[in-house]
């Protein structure tokens, strides 16, 4: 399948912040996230989900579905940026109109929950999505100053290299592949569809709050599945906050490497932290432990 790189934003374009899973409680913080937005030269349009809640999601299944659909269709929105993850993406993913997607490409932001929609997306589409800071989690808070100059120089200017602030290797080497991955907790939820790609690719993954022993439980799923394992060409670990023993999960992924024989580093900043950088999921990368970065 062809990729396809949604094209730069200009100053003057237009942003839909798109609530599609968790429940806004404050709708405040994205006010805020709208001025910072309208402060850096954009128009931002918010979906209806945002002010709506259905327990702890923003709403029904359909009308989640729905609003990701029109944002995608309407060619007034030039990209989308998710407001939060949380859970409710993967009810949806047999509610996508992947044709429209792939028709109308547009740059689409998120991490966590929306791993889901990103992964799906890039295996039904070829669309090349990003991990960003979202409008209600990032944006509307005080967002951290690398985190925000990430975002806007990647959407604004593109990005050819990816460097590991706190590189730490564990298995030397140089790996070639897709970039892709996200949320790990998320990715294994997708166990059972046909998500994986047919490609080699470079596992980028990060969790929260997840004990060690879950965490070699996630892994130990997905490598059960043969062509997660033989197309896994290296692994990029970003960051797993909360973890309850250091000793057990570097010991982990110390066994880990040794098993699989794929370049193997951490520090990656990405995930749930307040620093993260924004990059692609799904563009051909190479990754170079020595370097410490990632080429696009």
């Amino acid at each position: 399948m062809d990729k396809i790189i949604a094209p730069k934003l200009r100053k003057g374009d237009t942003v839909g912040f798109l609530s599609v899973a968790g429940d806004i409680k404050d709708f405040s913080r994205i006010e805020k996230a709208k001025v910072l937005f309208e402060q850096q030269g954009y128009n931002v349009v918010v979906s209806d989900t945002a002010k709506t809640r259905k327990n702890y999601l923003c709403a029904e299944d359909e009308t989640r579905a729905q609003a990701l659909n029109e944002f995608f269709k309407n060619p007034d929105i030039n990209a989308i940026i998710a407001c939060r993850g949380g859970y409710g993406a993967i009810r949806i993913l047999d509610k996508i109109d992947y044709e429209a997607i792939k028709n109308n490409p547009k740059f689409f932001g998120g991490y966590s929950d929306i791993t889901a929609l990103q992964l799906m997306i890039y295996k039904k589409t070829g669309l090349v999505t990003y991990n960003a800071p979202m409008a209600y989690s990032d944006f509307g808070t005080e967002i951290n100053d690398y985190t925000k100059q990430s975002f806007f120089n990647v959407i604004e200017n593109g990005i050819k290299e990816i460097a590991i602030d706190r590189p730490n290797v564990i298995y030397a080497g140089i790996a070639s592949g897709v970039l892709w991955g996200g949320n790990l907790s998320t990715i294994q939820s997708l166990c059972g569809i046909d998500f994986i790609p047919e490609e080699k690719f470079i596992f980028v993954t990060e969790d929260i709050n997840e004990p060690v022993y879950k965490i070699d439980k996630m892994f130990t799923q997905l490598l059960n599945i043969k062509e997660f394992k033989n197309n896994m060409s290296g692994l990029v670990l970003g960051d797993f906050s909360g973890i309850d023993n250091e000793r057990y999960f570097a010991e982990f992924f110390k066994e880990l490497s040794n098993e699989l024989k794929v370049p193997l580093i951490s520090g990656l900043k990405f995930g749930h932290e307040q620093e993260k950088q924004t990059f692609p999921i799904g563009e051909s990368a190479m990754l170079d432990t020595n370097a410490g970065k990632i080429f696009l």
